[in-house]
């Protein structure tokens, strides 16, 4: 192979390739250290008042575990293809950050659903997320039609500027 076949091989290569956006933070840091995994599992319950629903509660389960793992595989397909986050950086894949939450969020011991309610094709859940040493926060979930979330206020995005 000559030079400029290389060159031209190089070339359309680069030009054919996925294109994905870079993480420098990430590239040049490293990615942050996963938080310690909890001690416990959260338990998932449903207040005696209100009616459960299996969407609601499998991805309490399933987000549960990927906290206890720190790992978001198994979560990560209940998310809708619309999931979104409030105040994500441009650029950011809302699934990506999830994932990194779930790695650094602290361990609930106790998900307790207070409140679930049909508004249209949505399903809302309202959420007392209870931790061992904090006291409790309450959240709100949005599911599709399909019971894959599509908002919620889990998580709450700072953006850490350097020298502010």
């Amino acid at each position: 192979m000559t030079l400029r076949q290389g060159i031209f091989a190089l070339a359309l290569l680069l030009v054919t390739a996925h294109v994905h956006a870079v993480d420098w933070g990430r590239l040049i840091h490293g990615a942050p250290p996963k938080a310690p995994p909890p001690k416990q599992l959260a338990t998932v319950t449903t207040a005696p008042e209100v009616k459960p629903d299996a969407n609601v509660d499998a991805f309490l389960r399933a987000f549960a575990a990927a906290i206890k793992a720190r790992d978001a595989e198994a979560v990560l397909p209940r998310l809708s293809e619309r999931y979104s986050i409030d105040g994500i950086p441009d650029g950011s894949r809302a699934p990506d950050v999830f994932a990194q939450a779930v790695e650094q969020v602290p361990g609930p011991s106790e998900l307790v659903v207070q409140a679930i309610e049909r508004r249209g094709a949505e399903t809302h859940a309202i959420v007392e997320v209870r931790y061992p040493t904090a006291p409790p926060k309450t959240r709100t979930l949005r599911f599709d039609a399909a019971g894959r979330l599509l908002w919620s206020d889990l998580f709450a995005i700072q953006v850490n500027r350097h020298g502010s």
